[in-house]
């Protein structure tokens, strides 16, 4: 009996002394996993309010992108102003979305109302889907001279078109010269050689700027008219990937 009760009596004096040695691990150790849990809380709420911080950055405001876009020469035309611009659904906020280039594209078109003015003569947004009667590639030409800004001028325009008949060509004089050139009839579709025709011209006769396109991604695109300088500048400041006409990343 006596062997037994002092195994239970050792028993029981290492069971005190383990609680005592668990009691001082615990203890000892509450302010590490205190200071664990505070560092990773820590972690998060930073991380949070950097992201907060990143996502606030990045948003381009509507008046920045207008800004820009006038120190880059995109010079309101006569009667129109920035309420002209500003005609989508969810307003400042669907130009944050698409920074520069939703402004591009409606820099490209005309306002709303009579007179139907062009918003800018900088750039033109070209439906693709247009062709519908006789007149339709003239407005087309008188467009591209439009934003051309005199370096190529058309006299002379005429043009044909018969979608059922398939047939359609345009002519006209520039510099002198005549031209008629055939075009292709696919239902209502642009025949978009006829960009590539002008920018020809453009190299002919050593114009100061080039023309260019903007994919929108919808069956239209934006066309630019500009020097290797203003397109640099353009594309550095926007960081739209405008393209010339005619080259392989058209």
């Amino acid at each position: 009996m006596d062997g037994i009760t002092s195994l239970i009596e050792s028993q029981a004096t290492y069971r005190i002394e383990f609680a005592k040695i668990d009691l001082n691990m615990k203890s000892n150790c509450l302010p590490l996993m205190i200071g664990i849990i505070s560092f990773v809380f820590g972690l998060i709420s930073c991380n949070g309010q950097t992201k907060l911080k990143e996502e606030h950055q990045d948003i381009i405001s509507f008046q920045e992108q207008f800004e820009t876009f006038q120190n880059l020469g995109f010079t309101l035309n006569y009667g129109v102003d920035t309420s002209d611009i500003n005609r989508w659904q969810n307003g400042h906020r669907d130009f944050e979305d698409r920074p520069y280039s939703l402004m591009y594209q409606t820099l490209g078109q005309t306002i709303e109302r009579e007179p139907w003015t062009s918003i800018t003569d900088k750039c033109w947004n070209v439906d693709l889907e247009t062709i519908e009667k006789n007149g339709d590639y003239i407005d087309i030409m008188r467009h591209i001279s439009r934003i051309i800004n005199g370096e190529l001028i058309f006299d002379n325009l005429q043009d044909y078109i018969d979608i059922e008949g398939g047939k359609a060509w345009i002519s006209f004089n520039c510099h002198g010269d005549s031209y008629k050139w055939s075009l292709k009839v696919d239902g209502e579709w642009v025949d978009v050689e006829l960009f590539d025709k002008v920018q020809l011209l453009a190299e002919k006769y050593q114009t100061k700027g080039r023309l260019t396109i903007f994919d929108t991604g919808a069956q239209d695109f934006v066309l630019g008219f500009y020097s290797k300088e203003e397109l640099e500048s353009i594309k550095q400041k926007t960081g739209l990937e405008i393209v010339l006409v005619g080259s392989k990343g058209q």
